[in-house]
């Protein structure tokens, strides 16, 4: 059982302040990009030369989401997502230490796509990869499966199904 993402009200207010906010006083903010102002720094690698991806990210550099870009590895202010409308958020972009697209706002019924589900909180939803969190509704649907049989005519009948991800 894997359980590495908990999206929720953080999330989707983040994205909302994302969207009606540009500025950034504190300044340990992975969405600041403008890395300006009397000894500001902007977000940097974790060594010399090291992947800047933060350690607890389920998603690395070199990572690709479903047909719907959820789980595509992003960075601040790198646009990696602005291919995918269904998920054109990066989650880097409002502070989070998960480095991917997503999809803010889903439900059981929502197509989150391949491989991918929606992590249901109080202060709300996402689509997030299967393989950050097989526990979503749908990412327990496609786990595991017995296969189908095969057709008549062979002695040995068919073979099952593969397995879901996990």
């Amino acid at each position: 059982m894997k359980r590495i993402v908990a999206v929720g009200a953080s999330v989707v207010a983040l994205a909302v302040w994302a969207g009606c906010s540009s500025d950034d006083d504190d300044g340990d903010s992975a969405a600041s990009s403008t890395g300006t102002g009397a000894g500001g720094s902007s977000a940097g690698g974790q060594g010399a030369g090291g992947d800047p991806t933060p350690a607890e990210s389920c998603v690395r550099p070199g990572d690709h989401g479903n047909s719907k870009g959820i789980g595509e590895y992003c960075t601040p202010g790198g646009g990696e997502c602005e291919p995918f409308p269904e998920a054109a958020l990066c989650l880097a972009d409002v502070g989070q230490t998960q480095w991917f697209c997503a999809q803010i706002g889903c439900d059981v019924t929502t197509d989150c796509g391949e491989d991918a589900g929606c992590e249901l909180n109080p202060g709300g939803s996402a689509c997030i990869p299967c393989s950050c969190d097989d526990q979503t509704a749908q990412c327990q649907a496609g786990a595991g499966g017995s296969g189908s049989g095969g057709t008549g005519g062979t002695a040995t009948g068919g073979m099952g199904g593969a397995g879901g991800a996990g």
